[in-house]
């Protein structure tokens, strides 16, 4: 297999690549729409405060779904028990990646100040925008209901003696 950019550029995708792929693109757009619309928001209704607490609730929920379908887009043809240890890793390490900010941020807080409920409003915003428009996306792949490869062959006749 050639490594060369252009003929990587040329080798048809699986399916299944450029569904998760679809999907990913799908809910960054609403992610990031929903995040620019709450920081808009809180940044008019509560100044640089409401404006930095929504940005920072918008930055960790983008981090976390975004690192969590790239992952999806790049073991999107393994098979399902190494795509569910990889998704389980992958989550355990989002979530500890969280976690040690939040741990940061607890021992910073008083240089930091953010106001939680716009945290809360931000955060829900954000993953309702995302989860929206990925179903929307979901809702509009071609996906067949059967699959071509589970064709049974057809039986082999015996020949009459």
């Amino acid at each position: 297999m050639s490594t060369h950019p252009a003929e990587r550029a040329r080798t048809p995708r699986s399916v299944h690549v450029e569904r998760a792929r679809k999907l990913l693109f799908g809910g960054l757009a609403g992610g990031v729409g929903a995040a620019v619309v709450a920081m808009i928001g809180f940044g008019i209704g509560m100044g640089v405060r409401g404006l930095a607490s929504a940005a920072l609730a918008s930055v960790m929920v983008l981090f976390f779904y975004s690192v969590g379908q790239l992952v999806m887009v790049r073991f999107a043809d393994a098979g399902a028990r190494l795509l569910l240890s990889v998704a389980l890793a992958s989550y355990t390490g989002r979530v500890v990646v969280l976690g040690l900010l939040l741990l940061l941020y607890a021992r910073f807080s008083d240089r930091f100040p953010v106001v939680p409920m716009v945290v809360f409003l931000s955060t829900v915003a954000v993953v309702v925008g995302w989860l929206v428009v990925e179903v929307i996306v979901f809702s509009r792949l071609r996906i067949s209901v059967y699959d071509a490869n589970d064709e049974t062959p057809a039986p082999e006749h015996e020949p009459v003696p």
